[in-house]
């Protein structure tokens, strides 16, 4: 069976996020990755350079297409007006992302039974509020180095023809208060 390449490996976001158990079922991390890729990171830097950085993670010695190690891994560059700037990468961007998803849904599953939420003797779920509170910090910090990537990309624009800059996300969220 041919296996997909993603932007970033199981390994390296349980190495380069908050603390995720090796237990996890690595089919539940893939999904993530899969949707982060497709629903945080896509329509943000564009499909155009999507698919290019696709590409290029599947074969990265191809002679027609950048280099993208500086993107993904993050670094320093100069802007034009001659100021450093130091950014995360994009491949830490997507590990956040792929850890909110996580957070959220890792201990739901959908059974002849159900929707369940699975429990053992030793361990006590956290509550919803508590979930989605690190959820939200967690796409917070995706969103931040999202935007240094972004940045990267809007510099450089030269280099990286690909980007046309997709949406930008927008977590505004609205509430009614009281009852």
């Amino acid at each position: 069976m041919y296996q997909v390449k993603h932007l970033t490996t199981i390994e390296k976001i349980k190495q380069n996020t908050r603390f995720v158990s090796k237990h996890i079922d690595d089919n539940k991390i893939n999904l993530c990755i899969e949707e982060a890729e497709r629903l945080d990171v896509k329509p943000q830097i564009g499909d155009d350079l999507f698919l290019s950085l696709m590409e290029w993670v599947e074969n990265p010695d191809q002679d027609n297409q950048p280099d993208y190690t500086l993107l993904m891994q993050g670094g320093v560059y100069q802007r034009k007006d001659g100021q450093k700037r130091e950014f995360k990468g994009l491949q830490s961007a997507l590990n956040y992302y792929v850890y909110a998803r996580l957070v959220k849904m890792n201990n739901f599953s959908l059974t002849r039974f159900g929707f369940v939420e699975k429990q053992d003797q030793y361990s006590q779920q956290a509550e919803l509020k508590e979930r989605l509170a690190a959820e939200k910090d967690a796409r917070s910090i995706a969103d931040t180095y999202m935007v240094e990537c972004l940045e990267y990309l809007r510099v450089n624009n030269e280099k990286f023809t690909a980007f046309r800059g997709g949406k930008q996300k927008n977590r505004l969220r609205i509430s009614s208060i009281g009852d």
